[in-house]
């Protein structure tokens, strides 16, 4: 007989719940709904978790959900109504999205994974804007002549429901202008965003500033990302989501208020071991290094509280500056030669030469 199940309980806890311990609550609530046979909840809450990963925690763990939502799915498809298939597509773009993100994944069998993806697109006529995005930032690190062909193959797509905000579709149009050197494309698709003429989700203004600080960055120009990374540094540490921008704050604040930028490598690291993001990683670890770098000129140890798994970790938390440069090197160098080996490039280790650089322009 199946177990009896309050879903009313189940989402009051969820909805009460707040930071790292929501997702255990979901998947507790998943467990349950599975015992009781409660198919409708099953689905419902996977969708949630999925959700709270992608959005507020650790991108990966929204694929073995995914995965189980659509075995579910597909023995009761009807059991979601009408707005079913748009949770189905919805849920399986979660999982896509991510292996960018993963380079233990082949491009094989992305390139699998990216196929089934498609084939139900089509079958509900829906995602077909974000289905071309999912190609371009694949290979933004493969080619980045394929990735703007296929930027150009998004923003020509009509949008639909599975369709990203406005705001975020314009970030990702600057981020590719960025991307081919094109600041002058990427400056007249900033301006409705710079001028906050567009609504703002969690994710934005968030991507423009990242993307400018690592371009002029990028570019040995820290003078200009200075006010990207200012603005960033106030909206920046909310969830382990949070680690890419981080970086960038920490990368660019390094020569400017490393105070600032130590506060954060403080806060991120609580968040950042451990996760299953190797892109969120990467960021994080790539501007850890260059603070740590930099402060290596002038001084010799430095105070900071570190998480108790942190691999150097000691009593005092004072630590011997250069040994934490070699830690973060050595994490970088291996996230960076792991994705270069899966996408056949060396775009990643080119990107930490970039980081390697001192920057030419400082106030």
């Amino acid at each position: 007989m199946a177990k009896k199940f309050d879903a009313g309980v189940w989402q009051q806890k969820i909805d009460t719940t707040q930071g790292s311990k929501k997702m255990p609550v979901i998947l507790e609530a998943i467990r349950q709904a599975d015992e009781a046979e409660e198919h409708f909840y099953r689905l419902f809450f996977r969708y949630l978790y999925a959700y709270e990963a992608t959005f507020h925690d650790d991108p990966p763990k929204a694929m073995p959900v995914a995965i189980e939502f659509s075995t579910i799915f597909e023995q009761y498809p009807d059991v979601l109504g009408p707005d079913g298939g748009e949770m189905y597509v919805m849920i399986m773009q979660m999982a896509i999205d991510p292996i960018v993100s993963l380079p233990q994944i082949p491009f094989e069998q992305w390139q699998g994974m990216i196929e089934q993806y498609y084939k139900l697109v089509k079958r509900y006529n829906l995602g077909h804007r974000t289905y071309w995005w999912q190609m371009c930032q694949f290979y933004v690190y493969v080619d980045k002549k394929k990735a703007y062909e296929l930027f150009e193959r998004f923003w020509k797509t009509g949008r639909d429901s599975m369709s990203d905000c406005r705001t975020c579709d314009r970030c990702h149009a600057i981020r590719m202008h960025l991307l081919i050197d094109d600041e002058k494309g990427a400056n007249e698709m900033a301006k409705p965003i710079k001028s906050r003429r567009m609504w703002f989700c969690h994710d934005t203004p968030h991507l423009m500033h990242r993307d400018y600080i690592e371009y002029y960055m990028n570019k040995g120009n820290a003078k200009a990302a200075k006010p990207y990374a200012y603005e960033l540094k106030g909206m920046g540490h909310r969830d382990k989501h949070d680690l890419s921008y981080m970086g960038a704050v920490i990368r660019c604040m390094t020569y400017f208020e490393p105070q600032i930028a130590l506060q954060f490598l403080e806060q991120g690291m609580e968040w950042v071991i451990g996760i299953w993001d190797c892109k969120l990683a990467y960021d994080f670890y790539k501007s850890a290094w260059v603070l740590m770098h930099h402060l290596s000129k002038t001084q010799e140890t430095i105070s900071i509280k570190m998480p108790n798994n942190f691999e150097l970790k000691n009593d005092s938390d004072v630590y011997n500056i250069v040994d934490l440069e070699k830690h973060y090197y050595d994490t970088v160098k291996s996230i960076a030669d792991s994705f270069d080996a899966r996408n056949g490039t060396d775009s990643y280790n080119e990107n930490f030469k970039l980081a390697m650089m001192e920057p030419k322009i400082i106030e």
